[in-house]
């Protein structure tokens, strides 16, 4: 019983000198973390590399392609000047490097600046998870702590009524038991906080021993609404990457095709019209996979939708079931005072309603980080439940 009695005694006399030096200790909130995380990532940073890359091969191509001549080249001799015209192969192929060529290097990279920007969303929405993990963690160990100190009183309670034969050896030894257990709990939560915060500085970027005295819940501040059906669809069908990409990929096809039509090699030349059939394959292909990813964004669309829906309704009725038991609160308080209950069913029912203003919390966060996701499934993306 020594090793349990120290556990309280631990916790108040933390408590207890924390509001005597006035120390608030480090504080994290999601959107706090979500800035560190972005500065620190190593992904974010490799991809700017590469997408710096990338536009410097573009800007080199649209350099090296501007001036080129596609038909032939001049040059002079013995004070003559002097036109060379090229074939029609070497024509074709010099028309492609000039228009075609950079415009598939710009597509390339507008897809790796794109591809960031939708891993940098990943990430954070990620993070939302990760974070309600923290936040529940951190609720958790808490209240483990007022039902180990609940517990506590209980059995100094049963030991007296014990001494004066009020009840059975028994049911003493039920009371000891359920202390043991809240003291086994309270480990238990202390743990699983310690995992959930190691996780969190690994995913920052920050020292991994790094502690936060408080985990805050600051989504009521957030103007987060929940906009028609129809807004998303209509929105995610015009902007989502997967359907800009086979728009631009089918652009660039129908202007290569374009380039082989006006060449002289067109319809006279086995190997070019093989080309040319097979981009004409490629285009048809992509039309059919546009209908396809318009089909299954629109489906992604209306699931989330309905799921965002059923939260809302989640969060009505814990409301609801908060406001009761708190009148429940206030007429138990009443008896208390009257001396018709004890201390200990009082402090029960508060503990009994911190859970459930909790779990609306970790509902009201939920809710929030669903309509977060909601709101790029119809912009660029990642899809609903893709990130």
């Amino acid at each position: 019983m020594k090793k349990i009695i120290s556990i309280a005694l631990i916790v108040s006399m933390f408590g207890i000198l924390a509001q005597a030096n006035g120390e608030t200790g480090n504080i994290i909130t999601y959107d706090k973390a979500k800035e560190v995380m972005l500065s620190n990532n190593r992904t974010l940073k490799s991809l700017a590399i590469e997408e710096r890359k990338m536009f410097l091969n573009y800007n080199s191509i649209v350099q090296g392609t501007k001036n080129l001549k596609t038909d032939g080249v001049t040059f002079k001799f013995g004070g003559r000047e002097f036109f060379f015209e090229y074939d029609d192969n070497t024509k074709l192929s010099l028309t492609l490097a000039k228009e075609y060529t950079p415009a598939e290097l710009k597509y390339y990279w507008n897809k790796m600046i794109i591809n960031k920007t939708i891993t940098e969303k990943s990430l954070y929405l990620n993070m939302r998870d990760l974070y309600l993990g923290l936040m529940k963690s951190d609720k958790d160990y808490k209240l483990a702590q007022k039902k180990y100190q609940l517990a506590e009183s209980k059995h100094r309670i049963n030991k007296l009524k014990f001494e004066q034969g009020l009840i059975t050896r028994q049911d003493l030894d039920e009371s000891e038991y359920e202390l043991l257990k809240a003291e086994k709990s309270v480990e238990e939560a202390k743990r699983n906080r310690e995992n959930t915060v190691r996780s969190m500085n690994s995913i920052l970027g920050a020292d991994i021993s790094t502690e936060y005295e408080e985990v805050i819940f600051d989504e009521l501040k957030r103007n987060i609404t929940l906009k028609p059906l129809e807004y998303y669809i209509e929105k995610a069908l015009a902007e989502r990457y997967e359907i800009k990409s086979i728009e631009e990929e089918l652009r660039l096809k129908e202007l290569k095709k374009g380039i082989i039509e006006k060449s002289k090699l067109f319809k006279k030349n086995y190997n070019i019209m093989e080309q040319y059939e097979d981009l004409e394959l490629e285009i048809e292909t992509l039309k059919v996979k546009m209908e396809k990813a318009r089909f299954d964004i629109e489906n992604d669309i209306k699931k989330a939708y309905i799921e965002i829906k059923n939260d809302l309704n989640t969060i009505e009725s814990t409301t609801e079931t908060i406001k009761m038991q708190k009148r429940n609160l206030d007429k138990m308080k009443q008896q208390y005072e009257r001396g018709f209950i004890s201390k200990i069913v009082l402090d029960e029912m508060e503990i009994g309603i911190e859970e459930l203003e909790n779990m609306k919390e970790y509902v009201i966060y939920s809710y929030n980080t669903k309509i977060m996701k909601l709101e790029e499934a119809a912009g660029l993306g990642p899809a609903y439940g893709k990130e």
